[in-house]
């Protein structure tokens, strides 16, 4: 079941405090500093190139040589042949096509009857009245609606 506890909290609240303070303010001073700078200097240097030699070399290189062969190609020969020509014979063809005829089909229906339900009893009794009802029975009230 729900409840309601009330628990202690403490709420800090802000002040207005004035202080006096020291600010260090930086300032310019000059000083000298050394470094070394690089220089450019020209120094002489030997260099060598290669001369220019020519020299002879046999090399293999691959010729064209022109070779007969004899090969045996197929000869074409007509020879005379029988064929039979299908000849265009007329048949007759019976074709069979569906046709949409009514016909008469008796289907049971269920058939749906009125019937007054009595009305229900109004109470039970338990004990004997005088318009022939017994002990643990039910009787109904006929009232005009």
């Amino acid at each position: 079941m729900p409840q309601i506890i009330q628990v202690p909290f403490e709420i800090e609240e802000p002040k207005e405090v004035f202080e006096e303070i020291t600010i260090d303010v930086p300032f310019v001073v000059e000083s000298e500093e050394f470094y070394e700078a690089p220089e450019i200097t020209f120094i002489e240097v030997e260099q060598e190139f290669p001369e220019e030699t020519t020299k002879q070399v046999e090399v293999d290189v691959p010729v064209q040589i022109e070779v007969l062969k004899e090969r045996r190609v197929p000869v074409t020969i007509e020879v005379p042949v029988e064929v039979e020509v299908p000849v265009e014979v007329d048949q007759e063809i019976t074709e069979q096509r569906t046709v949409l005829e009514n016909i008469d089909v008796e289907v049971p229906v269920a058939v749906e009857y009125e019937e007054n339900i009595p009305a229900p009893p109004c109470h039970w009794h338990d004990i004997k009245h005088s318009h022939d009802v017994r002990v643990g029975l039910t009787h109904t009230h006929h009232h005009k609606d």
